[in-house]
């Protein structure tokens, strides 16, 4: 087993949301809100997952719809709780 050192490791800038789309969430913006809830949207998905048997009793992994809405909703209240600190608001 090999040992990373991540303090290294440069951001990947593929996996990142773009700036001007989080400006555009904060302030309301469906379209954004859409970008950021699908860059999340597998993290959400594997959070959702639970156990629950099929027809022959065999354990499956399925995504709970409830807890899916819920982890939705509570990414769509802090992106927009979200406060982005400027230059001219660090001066007040």
């Amino acid at each position: 087993m090999t040992v990373r050192a991540f303090e290294d490791d440069p951001i990947p800038t593929n996996r990142l949301i773009p700036y001007p789309v989080i400006i555009c969430a904060v302030q309301g913006d469906p379209t954004a809100m859409d970008q950021v809830i699908v860059h999340f949207n597998p993290y959400i998905a594997y959070l959702s997952r639970r156990n629950a048997r099929d027809e022959e009793g065999f354990l499956i992994m399925i995504t709970d719809p409830e807890i899916e809405a819920r982890l939705i909703s509570r990414l769509v209240r802090a992106v927009v709780r979200f406060k982005i600190i400027t230059e001219t608001n660090q001066l007040k």
